[in-house]
């Protein structure tokens, strides 16, 4: 039993990863992530599950003959990543996309049925966009005078946590603002009088403003417009954020600034028209107290001050008239003195007019070029000198070959879009699809259970044993298929049950073979390793044929894009292959397993039903006897 030690240990090892990994709906190490609500967390097709399959040819015309022609290779990929990414921003599920020989693209929306909107995102041509990014816009904010009735500078205690957020206390001599994670709770009658500053510092000066209505409403207007601009995730290209900066008497200081900041200014509860400012400094980049008492802050501003708002935008794209139309090429080059990767650019005759005046406008402005495809920013690059042949580069410090050819990829792709036509549709029903599964899982174990009860049944031990392999086999083609992951189709569990039948086939034709040696007298032992070695050939020879033919399938379902035969092909490749690893593995270790223990003395068990052995074969001795 010792000498078999590891190779038992391996197959346990095996057994144990199978069995996390089909146990297990979700699997996630790391970056790594697999499974989902699916059976087993298996990823399956539409026929399965329900969705829209949509086949697209490309339709490109020559310009000079109008004939049409094949799109290249670059702008097929192009196609794809773009459509992808398109499918992938509007949350129609997780697509299924692949190129279909040289011009077609295979879209499969597994769960989708508004196949209306999906063929509306997928039919738009790309669209690419120059636009003039100017950083730190200010615009005035239409707060009149007249429309502030009254300001005062307060002072708030953050610290005071405990404070019950749905109280309303008053005083008459001081001001009190209780809040939790920054969120102003309650806030009573105010005065201007001075009050002394806790030694840990948590009570700083705010300033608070009674608008009319009028004044309330413009100021709310802004912080929706802020609140706006940053969920549409334009902050991750600024230098600067949005904020509001307040003058107080000529003096600016700044009212709100940046994500997570936003407890700066407050709409006071329990009012409409008043607000709570803290006042921070408008020079720097993170907020700063003016000053740490209410007293510091009026001897600053003094009794009587006036006040007047503007907006600084981070940052404001402003459309040029510069699009995709306009550029004859984008392609990945080097820089011709460092050898630095870039993207190269060349526009064409009313391109290079406007964008010579762009970058003429561009240069020492710290403005910036903001390049856009289907409104998602590729690139924001800066303008060194004015450009006026036409032919430009972009070069940046975290550029890798990679990365510009991916960039002059959709640019291109922007350029010259690939105009697609549907050449087929089909949509399956998810009720359907949930049938499909449940009778797939039914014929495969019903085909898994009349296997195993037939070998049990006519080849005895060896035939319990190939069941035990079978079961192992099934498992890890599941682990496999869930691990790659297989997108597992109605005609994939097809190939899977048929690779179940062909599973038992090697083992059928090692089992016969130790029927012949047990019958000539070999031992178990000698029986077994005689078994494997002299069936291997044809083990090896039907295998090998059988990937010939999956090879072939999936080759001609590739090029006509017959998904349902691609899936068989694959499915029954990765059945062949695991198949030969757990006939002449597996079954080998648990074989000779058995030789070790007390079944082994019972020959009559390793051979057919109503078969028969021979008598064990003894050594010579070297002597003779004479017949009398």
């Amino acid at each position: 039993m010792r000498r078999y030690f590891w190779s038992i240990l391996s197959v346990l090892f095996l057994v144990i990863v199978a069995g996390l990994t089909l146990g297990f709906q979700t699997i996630h190490i790391g970056n790594f992530e697999r499974g989902g609500d699916t059976a087993l967390g298996l990823k399956l097709g539409l026929d399965l599950s329900g969705g829209s399959h949509l086949v697209y040819q490309a339709q490109l015309l020559d310009p000079e003959t109008g004939e049409a022609i094949l799109p290249t290779p670059e702008q097929m990929d192009s196609l794809k990543a773009i459509i992808e990414r398109r499918v992938n921003s509007t949350g129609l599920g997780e697509p299924i996309i692949q190129l279909l020989g040289e011009d077609r693209l295979l879209i499969q929306l597994p769960g989708v049925e508004d196949t209306a909107r999906a063929k509306g995102i997928i039919g738009e041509t790309a669209r690419l966009e120059f636009k003039h990014r100017t950083f730190n816009v200010v615009e005035n904010i239409n707060i009149a005078p007249e429309d502030i009735l009254t300001s005062t500078i307060s002072e708030y205690d953050f610290t005071a946590a405990s404070t019950d957020p749905t109280s309303n206390a008053t005083t008459t001599d001081s001001t009190s603002i209780t809040s939790t994670d920054s969120v102003i709770d309650s806030i009573s009658t105010t005065s201007t009088a001075a009050t002394s500053t806790p030694a840990d510092g948590s009570a700083l000066p705010w300033l608070i403003i009674e608008f009319t209505e009028k004044g309330a409403q413009e100021l709310e207007r802004v912080l929706d417009e802020i609140s706006a601009r940053l969920e549409t995730g334009l902050e991750i290209h600024q230098t600067i954020p949005d904020l509001i900066t307040i003058s107080i008497t000529g003096k600016e200081f700044r009212a709100i600034s940046m994500p997570g900041a936003s407890d700066l200014i407050q709409r006071v509860p329990g009012s409409e028209t008043k607000f709570a400012i803290l006042l921070v400094e408008a020079a720097g980049q993170f907020p700063q107290p003016v000053t740490s008492t209410v007293a510091g802050a009026q001897q600053i501003f003094g009794d009587d001050f006036e006040l007047s708002f503007s907006q600084v935008l981070g940052a404001v794209d402003e459309s040029i008239g510069l699009t995709g139309d306009d550029l004859e090429r984008a392609y990945a080059d080097t820089h011709h003195t460092t050898g630095e990767p870039i993207v190269s650019l060349v526009f064409n005759d009313e391109g290079r007019q406007k964008f010579a005046e762009l970058t003429s406008n561009l240069v020492n402005t710290g403005d910036v070029i903001a390049i856009f495809l289907d409104d998602q920013e590729l690139i924001a690059p800066a303008v060194s000198s004015a450009i006026t042949g036409g032919i430009a580069f972009i070069q940046g410090g975290d550029f890798t070959a990679q990365r510009v050819r991916d960039i002059s990829n959709l640019l291109e792709a922007g350029r010259l879009p690939v105009p697609v036509m549907l050449v087929q549709e089909r949509q399956v029903d998810a009720i359907l699809g949930a049938d499909s599964l449940t009778k797939s899982v039914i014929a495969g174990l019903i085909g898994l259970a009349m296997v195993i009860v037939f070998m049990v049944v006519y080849y005895r031990i060896p035939g319990i044993v190939a069941g035990a392999a079978l079961i192992f086999y099934a498992a890890l083609n599941l682990t496999i298929f869930k691990l790659l992951p297989v997108t597992l189709t109605l005609s994939g569990v097809a190939a899977a049950v048929l690779a179940i039948g062909m599973a038992v086939d090697a083992n059928i034709l090692v089992f016969e073979r130790m029927k012949e040696e047990l019958r000539a007298g070999r031992t178990l032992l000698s029986a077994i390793n005689i078994g494997f070695n002299r069936a291997w050939t044809a083990i090896r020879d039907s295998h090998v044929a059988t990937l010939i033919s999956t090879a072939i399938l999936f080759w001609f379902a590739d090029t006509l894009g017959a998904t349902v035969v691609q899936g068989f092909a694959a499915t029954l490749a990765i059945g062949t292959i695991i198949n030969l690893f757990t006939a002449l593995t597996v079954t080998r270790v648990l074989l000779r397993a058995v030789t070790a223990t007390r079944l082994s003395k019972k020959l009559g068990l390793f051979v057919p039903m109503g078969g028969h052995v021979g008598t064990p074969q003894r050594k010579s001795t070297g002597q003779t006897s004479q017949r009398s």
